[in-house]
């Protein structure tokens, strides 16, 4: 019975859906060593292990359809910001993992983030820093509160005050300068309609400054 049923539900064919930048045939020829195996018998963690260490894929569903289909159903890593890293940029997602490694932003509309000196990249992987690796995760959380005008953002700035604390600029692709200080989820949620009202107001640019209680917008004439 046992080899009747290894050879019944034996895995001939990979389904895989919900990917669009990595190709279904790159997730297959990695997974080939499971061609030939029980269907029934297969451990989804492993196969989800594998996938996740090898592509910016973030979220991988394994379940089958007999009698000789194994289905993956997957969620890659979006990139929401770039830093630069040798002579191309590396494209990172909101937990910081590496989606792409790239020598030109053309095609990218993305914030660029500086004050980091990326020591080593590799995707699927999280980047090592020759210095400020202890800021990063402040990044993150500013990366993700900011989402909502990442868009409008030509840069992501990261410098140290006096007491070596992670301070944040940011910078829209129309000309305003925005100092957000120290990570404060509360203060970010209100910049959207603070650039709002200072555009509609016509005051020109300059520096908005949301790092005390109380924002202060001072034009740059």
């Amino acid at each position: 019975m046992f080899n009747i049923s290894n050879y019944i539900f034996a895995i001939e064919n990979f389904e895989i859906t919900g990917n669009e930048s990595i190709s279904s045939e790159e997730i297959s020829n990695l997974i080939q060593g499971y061609i030939g195996l029980n269907l029934l018998e297969i451990k989804p963690s492993n196969i989800e292990k594998t996938v996740k260490d090898t592509f910016p894929i973030k979220k991988v569903e394994v379940s089958y359809k007999l009698p000789n289909t194994l289905i993956l159903r997957v969620k890659e890593r979006e990139a929401l910001a770039a830093l630069n890293y040798s002579k191309g940029f590396v494209l990172i997602d909101s937990e910081g993992y590496v989606v792409k490694i790239i020598s030109k932003l053309e095609s990218y509309s993305l914030p660029i983030v500086t004050g980091f000196d990326i020591k080593k990249a590799e995707i699927a992987k999280k980047p090592t820093f020759e210095k400020n690796s202890d800021c990063f995760q402040t990044l993150l959380e500013t990366i993700k509160s900011i989402e909502v005008v990442n868009m409008e953002l030509s840069e992501i700035n990261l410098s140290l005050d006096i007491n070596n604390e992670p301070n944040f600029y940011l910078y829209t692709l129309d000309g305003y300068q925005v100092f957000l200080g120290k990570f404060d989820s509360k203060k970010i949620a209100i910049l959207p309609a603070l650039l709002e009202d200072i555009r509609e107001k016509g005051i020109g640019r300059g520096l908005l400054d949301i790092s005390h209680d109380t924002p202060v917008f001072k034009p740059f004439n």
